[in-house]
């Protein structure tokens, strides 16, 4: 139980940096908003909205099993979208670098973020005294972007 509350911290400390929906309330989406999400994400289903300020948007759904955020303006323009995946779904460079980088360490959450038409991956990997979470671009490019001891 320790080890699963861990994991959701720093999947949560993770992606507070890439995320609009941190401190944000759930609320109803504009018409607008609606029509934007069901023509990109015509299978989304189970959407709930939020937004912090009224200006940006959070759509969180599901496209069959897979959890998606997507994150919009105002006026319904699609500006990034997250999701996770499994370890299965990386991309290959990816999945080998991390392999070869960090033997020791058990891949515990991957997730895929997309922005500007460029997908980052963070994989979060639990090694016997510490949690790392990598940041990858789609040809195995890796950088730590956090690192964090057990405790």
């Amino acid at each position: 139980m320790k080890k699963m509350f861990l994991m959701l911290c720093v999947v949560a400390a993770m992606l507070s940096g890439t995320t609009v929906w941190a401190h944000s309330t759930e609320t109803e989406a504009s018409s607008k908003l609606k029509t934007a999400l069901s023509q990109t994400f015509s299978t989304a289903t189970h959407v709930r909205w939020y937004t912090e300020d009224n200006k940006f948007f959070t759509a969180k759904f599901m496209m069959g099993e897979t959890v998606v955020s997507a994150y919009f303006d105002a006026d319904g323009n699609l500006l990034s979208t997250r999701r996770y995946i499994s370890e299965e779904q990386l991309p290959l460079a990816v999945a080998t670098k991390v392999q070869k980088r960090y033997p020791d360490h058990k891949i515990r959450s991957t997730v895929e973020f997309d922005a500007s038409n460029v997908t980052t991956y963070y994989v979060t990997l639990e090694g016997e005294n510490s949690w790392i979470v990598l940041r990858s671009d789609s040809n195995g490019q890796l950088s730590v972007h956090q690192r964090l001891k057990k405790a």
